[in-house]
């Protein structure tokens, strides 16, 4: 990415954990856009910590993947354990 801003390490992780939750799921990048009234490409940058994703974004993320908020924005949160649910529900 030669001439473009660093990343802020906190998109990067709440975009990770975002996408590894819809990963867990077995969801698309358009099918939780779709669910959340946003583009796929708004997702997407979102999830890759290009864009930050805004608080009440957020909170309409973890209702449609039926978590908590805390899930998504807290670092102490334990996705893991949330991840491996629900890839075995």
């Amino acid at each position: 990415m030669a001439g473009s801003e660093e990343l802020d390490p906190e998109a990067v992780r709440i975009g990770a954990t975002i996408r590894a939750l819809r990963d867990a799921l077995g969801w698309t990048v358009g099918e939780l856009a779709k669910a959340v009234d946003k583009s796929h490409a708004y997702l997407s940058n979102i999830e890759h910590g290009r864009k930050k994703c805004p608080p009440k974004l957020c909170r309409e993320i973890a209702a449609a993947l039926g978590v908590p908020p805390a899930a998504i924005v807290s670092p102490a949160y334990d996705v893991e354990s949330l991840t491996a649910e629900a890839r075995s529900a």
